[in-house]
Formats: structure tokens, sequence, C-alpha cells
């Protein structure tokens, strides 16, 4: 039984992963690309016919397997051989390495050197300029959170010298909205930034098996979700204070991204220590010349850290006599990771066809090595972006909501020592602004009061979704962000006022 068929089971094949004319998305075309090379790289080990490589490599669900696909359906409908096909393919493709890759590989195939060679240096250059690609990615990332933190400060400057416009001087809705438009504008500008400047990976696998807490995410999902909405709805249609529905939306959604976090760092060491994993499993099973699942016997479960409980469950089942096949797919399956996924598969795959273990093994864990690296980079602009987002939204929320409660009370103060008309008269007599002090028009407070809460919303979801897209994952770890967010706005809108009322209590 063919290896790919049981891999192929239960993924669920996305428009980027069909074979089309369409265009591809080059940071996808890049992992897919570096896997795809490993993969060859291993399984061409084995010395397995050039037919049969390109075969298993147009079956991979990866965006790259196209050019293959293509390859052989040339050398298939007009008898060519592969090297032929693969110059003609190489010729029509516009991606770049994609492109000098097939070229290279037409070459190597027309001039009889030797396959596995090739594309072992092929996959290491591919491993190189994959790295490169992906650091400066990330460079540019680091120089964009730097800038959205600039971002977002200048909306609460502009908030705040609207609000000190209106207390110093007449100013019209006009005025209002476009301070407000401002705000939004520019908050929403840095979020999109942030995304298109994040690596964009997948990290968790698309498999029926999942881990157990995605599978708990999973269902807690269905039922917080809808609750936090309408739990929210029907706080508000009791006309109870905004902060406190918001409060209970972030509690409500905070379990689900928790689950989700605790699940991302299980992937994180799991991806890290699958390299040395399946490097031991290749080096044992050569040295005594026995199958993998003999080698496993041989190795010290204390040495793979948070594999250890998953790898010794794999063990226990193959004793069992249960299936290779099904043993694997569980164990997969379990771990959550797309790494994992990919690099068992060139492991299993290499091996099944009779490649050298070791030299499989090293492969396999070569790319799992290079992407965990990777990914421990992106991690520390991750930590660092969040603690100062959550710290710079929880300052800007409790500001604009303190200026905003500061022009309420001093409106009331002054209708108190200034009441009705006798207010409105010295006022109109002296010049200075009345901005809806007396004579029952508050409709420019009620519209400063709108954009307050409007700029805390959509700071409580942008901020979110900026760290959400810095540190990638799955989208449920969003919620952790954005509970956060939303719990911090609430308390800001129910803890401020009665605080500011307090301060101009002894003025009165």
């Amino acid at each position: 039984m063919a290896w790919y068929k049981f891999w192929a089971k239960g993924e669920r094949q996305g428009p980027d992963k069909k074979d089309s004319t369409k265009s591809v998305d080059k940071q996808v075309l890049d992992v897919d690309f570096f896997c795809h090379l490993s993969y060859l790289a291993a399984i061409s080990t084995s010395g397995i016919s050039r037919s049969g490589l390109f075969e298993y490599a147009a079956k991979m669900p990866y965006v790259s397997a196209r050019y293959f696909k293509r390859a052989v359906f040339v050398a298939k409908a007009f008898n060519h051989d592969y090297a032929e096909a693969s110059r003609i393919v190489g010729l029509n493709t516009k991606e770049p390495d994609v492109k000098g890759f097939l070229l290279r590989l037409s070459g190597a195939l027309s001039s009889g050197e030797d396959i596995a060679t090739f594309l072992q240096r092929e996959a290491e250059v591919s491993s190189d300029s994959y790295g490169n690609q992906y650091e400066r990615r990330l460079e540019t990332l680091r120089k964009w959170t730097d800038a959205y933190v600039a971002l977002i400060m200048t909306t609460a400057i502009v908030t705040i010298v609207a609000v000190v416009s209106m207390i110093i001087g007449n100013v019209t809705t006009a005025f209002v909205l476009g301070m407000s438009s401002l705000t939004i504008l520019v908050t929403i500008a840095g979020v999109w930034l942030i995304y298109r400047a994040a690596p964009r990976e997948g990290k968790i696998h698309s498999l029926q098996v999942r881990s157990k807490e995605q599978n708990l995410a999973r269902h807690l999902a269905r039922l917080t979700l809808p609750f936090a909405v309408i739990l929210v709805v029907i706080m508000l249609f009791m006309k109870m204070d905004l902060g406190y529905a918001l409060v209970a939306a972030g509690v409500c959604v905070f379990p689900l991204g928790m689950i989700s976090k605790i699940d991302d760092a299980k992937i994180d060491k799991r991806d890290n220590e699958v390299a040395g994993l399946l490097r031991s499993l290749g080096g044992v099973s050569q040295a005594i010349g026995a199958t993998v699942n003999e080698a496993m016997a041989r190795l010290d479960f204390r040495s793979l850290g948070s594999l250890r409980g998953d790898v010794n469950l794999l063990y226990t089942r193959l004793l069992a006599g249960i299936s290779p096949r099904l043993c694997w797919e569980q164990f997969v399956g379990e771990t959550g990771s797309e790494q994992v996924k990919r690099s068992v598969r060139t492991f299993l795959d290499g091996v099944f066809l009779g490649g050298e273990p070791e030299l499989v093994g090293n492969s396999a864990s070569a790319f799992a090595m290079k992407v965990s690296l990777l990914r421990a980079k992106r991690g520390l602009i991750e930590s660092g972006m969040l603690w100062l987002a959550i710290v710079m939204h929880i300052v800007l929320s409790v500001l604009v909501v303190f200026v905003y409660q500061i022009l309420v009370s001093f409106t009331a103060l002054i209708e108190q020592v200034l009441p009705g008309d006798v207010g409105a008269a010295a006022l109109q007599a002296t010049g200075l602004p009345a901005f809806g002090m007396y004579g029952g028009a508050s409709a420019e407070l009620d519209l400063l009061h709108l954009m307050v809460i409007t700029i805390v919303l959509v700071l409580s979801f942008a901020n979110a979704t900026a760290i959400y897209a810095t540190s990638g994952g799955h989208i449920y770890k969003l919620f952790f962000y954005l509970g956060i967010t939303l719990g911090a706005s609430g308390a800001a809108i129910v803890l401020v006022p009665p605080l500011v009322r307090m301060m101009f209590a002894g003025m009165a």
C-alpha cells in the first residue's frame, strides 16, 4: 500500500491545492516547494524509477504538485521522456524558483547525474532560500509592528485633540466625524499592514483525527460563541452598561482562546522535537538493520520531551498488533501539527519505498528542524508584540474614556454653577463655546460619546487581530487576545467614569 493514500485521507483540498491556472500564494508555494523537495530527496534514496518519482511528486497535496502533474501529463500525452517534459513545463512556468528547479532537473536527467544526489543538493539549497525569505519577512514584520504602535498612539492623540477642541472652541459635527473616521481608518490600515507582512503558513493539520485541545476547542466554540452573542444582545436590550456587556463577552470567549493558546504551545514543542525522533529512528533502524517499528523499541523515550507520551502510545498500539497505518495516523492526528504530518509522511514514505533509513530520517529531520527554528524567531516578535499591544490597549482605552468623562463632568459642574438660561446667557455674552452645555442641547455630547465607544471597540478588535496576525496559528487563538482586549475595554468603560466623578465631586 502506498503511504500517500493514507496521508490524503481526511485532508481538505483547498483552492490553493488544486491543479488550476490561477495564481498561487507565493508564501504558500515557498514552504510547500521546500517540503516537496525534502520529500523527493527522501524517497529518491530508494532508487525509485523516474516515472515513479514524478508520480509520487504529483500526488502530494502541495501547491507545487501542479507542476509535477503537468510534467507527468506532458510525458504521457506526447510520449516524451521526463527530462524533456520537465524542460517544457519549466519553460512555461512563471515562478522563478520552480522554473529554475525544473530546468536543472531536466539537465540532471539528461546527463545521467545521480538523481538522489541532485535532489539532496536541491533540498539543501531550497532550505537556505526559504530560510532567508522567511527571515526577511520577519524583519519586515518587526518593523511594521513597531510602526503599528506609532499608528495607534496617533489615534489616541487625534481623539484627545478632538475632545480638547470641543472644550476650548466651537466645533462642527463634520469635524467630530472626520476625527473619528481618521482614527478608525488609521487603525485598520495598521492591522492590514501587519497581516500583509506576516509570514503565512499552515500550522494546524486538516486530518479528521485531532489533538485533545483542538477537539475541545471545536466543541466549545459551538457553545461559547453563540452564547456570547446572545448574552451581549440581551444585556444591551435590558439597557445595561456597555462596559458590562464587553466584559461578559470577553469572559465568554477567553476560555476558547486559552485552550487554543495551550494547544499552540504544545504544537511548538512537538514541532521542535519531532526532528530528533525521526533522526533517531532512522539512525537506529539503519544501524541494526531492522524496521522502523522494531527500531522504536531501542529508543529511550525519556529523551523525546513532549512527544514522550505520544510515542509511547504509538509503540503500545504497534505492540498490540494494530495496523501500522492506523497507528501512525492516530499519532500524527493527535499531535495536531501540520509540520509533524509532513515530516512523518516524508520519513514513512521514504522508508516504505526502500530508502536508506538514516538518509531518509536526516531529510525529514532537516525540514522539521528548519521550520521549527524559523517559527521560534517569529515567536520572539509575537511575545514582544503581545505585551506591548495589551498594555497599550489598556492605557489608550482608559485615556480615551477618561478624557471624555472629564468633559461630561465638567459640563455638569458648569451647569451647577451657572444653571439654565443664566449660564447660557453668560456664555453668549462672553463669546465662549457652550457645546451643548445648556438648553438641553446634548447632540454634540451624544455624538462624542458614540465616537469614543466606536474607537474603543475598534481598538479592541484591531489590537487582538494585530497580535494574532503576528503570531499565526489556529484562528481560535484570536479569541484569547480578543477576550483580553474586550475585558480591558469593558473595565475602562465601567470603572473610569466613577473615578472621574469622584474627582469632580471634591470641586463642587
